[in-house]
């Protein structure tokens, strides 16, 4: 009996000690955006009318090691921006991107393409990814995360 009783003791610390039972793949990695780019100007504009009429969105789809792709095409920012940037922040599984410019020279808007890698993800774990840009939220969208995952969402603009 007391052979029985060290063999499954045993068992279960060799389950909890190889993570048997976190459903994170990732659990000590902090979600980070890596490789951040954008490119644009893609057309001057100045009125927003014009810029209204190209179609925003983010797309994404999963890359290797639980990471995200992500696209934002056509998001907009000032025609010389000085620099474009994505910060992100986590608490729970709510994921907020807020993007912003610093240091605008131009009264002109832009559509720009914002790219970057986001992770790492946990497998067929459930986000709600939130954008903001200039303190204000314009998307939020919820993903269950998986190597097979893409998708695209579509941003009303000017609501």
């Amino acid at each position: 009996m007391k052979t029985k009783t060290v063999l499954i003791t045993l068992l279960a610390l060799c389950f909890l000690i190889g993570g048997a039972g976190c459903n994170r793949d990732n659990l000590y990695e902090e979600i980070k955006i890596e490789d951040f780019s954008y490119q644009g100007c893609k057309e001057i504009v100045t009125n927003l009318t014009k810029s209204a009429e190209s179609e925003e969105s983010i797309e994404y789809h999963a890359l290797a090691g639980g990471y995200l792709h992500i696209k934002h095409v056509n998001a907009v920012f000032k025609c010389c921006p000085g620099t474009i940037k994505s910060d992100v922040s986590v608490e729970g599984n709510n994921i907020t991107i807020v993007e912003s410019e610093t240091d605008p020279q131009c009264k002109c808007i832009c559509d720009y393409d914002l790219v970057s890698k986001l992770g790492p993800l946990s497998s067929n774990e459930e986000y709600t990814l939130i954008f903001y840009r200039d303190n204000r939220e314009f998307v939020r969208f919820t993903i269950k995360y998986n190597s097979s995952l893409e998708g695209k969402v579509v941003i009303k603009r000017f609501k």
